[in-house]
């Protein structure tokens, strides 16, 4: 019954994986590469929620739009699970326009 207070407290980076010294990066550093996502965050600043990706040994921020995608992983356990199992990652990252100047886009890619 009171379970879906958990949301804000849930886990949402692979245990074993530890973000104290990850250094932050910009998602734009990694167009042309292919990113497995060993986890997500979620940070309040000063446009808003935004998702952090834990990857490839940082800390990566990625465009506010993707939030409500890991706002959904977070609260699918299926998921969530197979994220934390290294099904997910990030592929055909790329810089491209958008209404406010450059941004980056990528796809999403189920591994196996």
């Amino acid at each position: 019954m009171f379970t879906e207070f958990n949301k804000s407290s849930k886990r949402t980076v692979r245990e074993e994986i530890k973000t104290d010294s990850m250094v932050f990066k910009d998602l734009k550093e990694f167009a042309g590469k292919r990113i497995l996502v060993d986890g997500f965050f979620f940070t309040e600043g000063k446009y808003g929620k935004q998702t952090v990706i834990v990857g490839e040994g940082y800390k990566i921020n990625i465009p506010k739009r993707y939030t409500p995608d890991f706002e959904a992983i977070r609260d699918d356990n299926a998921k969530l699970s197979a994220v934390f199992a290294g099904k997910l990652a990030l592929d055909n990252i790329h810089v491209g326009d958008s209404a406010n100047g450059k941004t980056t886009y990528f796809d999403y890619v189920d591994v196996e």
